[in-house]
């Protein structure tokens, strides 16, 4: 009899410790596909025949200078004004929100757009390095760019906050499909010195 209870025992722990091997790992995949579905879910923009998929993954260094969103879309009309390349000579910012461009621009041309804030509490007149790399296809020609470009904020401090929308022109009006994009922003010691 003794032998028999022992036995009992055995199989009724073994279940008890199947079951919850079965629980902690159904738990386990439940987990991971949550983040999965969170963190390394490739964003997708489609907009008319262009489709943004991939990694996108903004540069988060500067408080007071955020990208706070970007898409695939159309350089609006008129094409807005280029951001300088040259670390010594950055644009300097306005005073109010704006297009700009991180490449010759042409109206109604696909393209990425970026949206940055600036707010309150940014040191002034300091030079921003913002890298761009983005690799895209137009039909089965795939293609990388990297582009830096160079401003300033503005001389006296902010009155409220600003928001910027900043184009890169693929040069192609149809038919672009954009894979990955990087974008990094990194303060400036002095103007004319970057990283």
């Amino acid at each position: 009899m003794n032998s028999s209870l022992r036995l009992s025992r055995t199989i009724r722990r073994g279940t008890l410790f199947r079951r919850r091997g079965w629980l902690a790992l159904v738990g386990l995949a439940l987990i991971s596909l949550t983040l999965g579905a969170t963190v390394a879910v490739p964003l997708q923009v489609t907009r008319l025949t262009e489709t943004l998929v991939g990694v996108r993954a903004p540069a988060l260094f500067l408080v007071h200078w955020q990208q706070v969103g970007s898409e695939a879309g159309a350089v609006p009309t008129p094409a807005p004004g280029t951001w300088s390349s040259v670390v010594g000579t950055p644009s300097r910012l306005p005073r109010f929100s704006g297009n700009f461009a991180i490449n010759r621009a042409v109206s109604g041309d696909v393209g990425l757009l970026w949206v940055f804030n600036e707010t309150v509490g940014i040191a002034t007149a300091t030079e921003l390095e913002i890298s761009f790399h983005l690799q895209y296809t137009v039909g089965a020609v795939s293609t990388s760019v990297a582009i830096t470009s160079y401003i300033e904020t503005q001389r006296r401090a902010l009155a409220g906050p600003l928001a910027f929308t900043v184009y890169w022109d693929s040069g192609h009006t149809t038919g672009v499909t954009f894979v990955n994009q990087l974008e990094v922003a990194q303060a400036c010691p002095t103007v004319g010195v970057c990283p």
